[in-house]
Formats: C-alpha cells, structure tokens, sequence
C-alpha cells in the first residue's frame, strides 16, 4: 500500500506539471474548512458522528475560461464524538478537482465539481480497552491510505470563495486482527470515513 502510495503522489506531480503546460491562467487557493465527520460501520457500533476540519492550498490551472482542474495539499483533522473514548485522526489529503464554472474565469458564479483524493493518516487512533490483556490494546484502529471521490459546489466572487464539499470514502479502513489461537476477527465489519464540509476560500 506504501507503494500505491508513493505512485499515486508521484502521478500527481507529474500530473500538475502536465496540466500546468497547457494552462491558460493558474490561480493559487488558500482554504479552510468546518463540518461534519462520519465514520460509518458495519458492526454493532453502527454510525459514529464527529467533527472535521481542514486547512490547505490548491494551484488551479484553467484550461479555458470555464474548465479548470485543482490539485491541493489539505491538512485533515477527525474527531470522533463517542461516549467512550473519543478517536482522533489526522490525515494529509490530495485532491485533484475537475471543475465547471458556468461564467468566465471563476468570477461571481457557481462552480461544480468533482475528483478524486488519496489521504494518508500521519496520525492514527488505537484500542485502548479495560482489559489489559485484551488482543486490540495499543493496537492502530484504521489503516494508513484511504482513497474518497469529492463533489462539491460553490459560489465565487473574485476573491472568495464559499463552497460545499464531502468525501465519500470508497476504501474499507477497518484494521483486521484475529484471536490468535482461534482465528476469530477481533475486528468484524468494515469501516469508511465520509466528511461533509463548509468551505471558505480565499483567491491570490
């Protein structure tokens, strides 16, 4: 999976750099973001409800005065609101956003878009149970890579930006462990992260 990854941010840079040859205007994108984190699983624990937030930067290069395609660097923050102990989780998102705005070069109109992210988790969460000899003590609770798709719309003026945005998590990241005597899943079920978000932007 480290490998994918690598490749993945790799196809991105090279990605941006092909794009940004054939751009007629580049436009730099500060942006923070408030909403609603989910974390839906299929075991017993059911839905669980938190808080995202996120702060990034974006190059958007307009192909013509109506398409433009964003590639970003996000700082990515979940918590879990849980009445046992709350998880905690920081992840670094790239999304690559192919966008419609339906007047000229993004000013005073809504925009439509959409594209896929790849999010690697620099801080994971782990089991902490009230047995001490318990198999998922001390044990990470998601794996490292996750891959969502990312619709949004958002009204510009020519320097803000005000948007709304989710992640739809498309890859299971539950961890699984098993008993290691009966092989029997500690962890049953799977897991996928959603966001929703609001979405203020500034224009450079």
């Amino acid at each position: 999976m480290k490998r994918i990854a690598r490749q993945t941010i790799a196809t991105v840079l090279l990605l941006s750099c092909t794009i940004g040859a054939h751009a007629q205007k580049l436009e730099n994108d500060l942006f923070v973001s408030l909403g609603r984190f989910i974390e839906a699983d299929t075991d017993t624990i059911g839905t669980t409800k938190g808080q995202t937030k996120k702060i990034g930067y974006g190059l958007n290069f307009y192909l013509t005065d109506n398409y433009s395609v964003m590639v970003a660097a996000v700082s990515h923050f979940d918590t879990e609101k849980s009445i046992f102990k709350s998880a905690k989780y920081t992840f670094i998102d790239v999304p690559i956003l192919f966008q419609y705005h339906t007047t000229n070069n993004g000013v005073g109109n809504l925009m439509l878009g959409c594209g896929p992210v790849i999010s690697k988790c620099i801080h994971n969460d782990y089991y902490e149970t009230e047995d001490s000899r318990h198999g998922l003590n001390h044990k990470k609770k998601i794996k490292e890579v996750n891959f969502s798709l990312m619709p949004c719309i958002a009204y510009e003026m020519q320097i803000l930006r005000f948007q709304i945005d989710a992640n739809i998590g498309l890859r299971d990241m539950k961890r699984q462990y098993k008993v290691r005597d009966t092989g029997e899943s500690l962890t049953p079920g799977h897991n996928h992260l959603h966001n929703v978000c609001f979405t203020l932007g500034i224009k450079l």
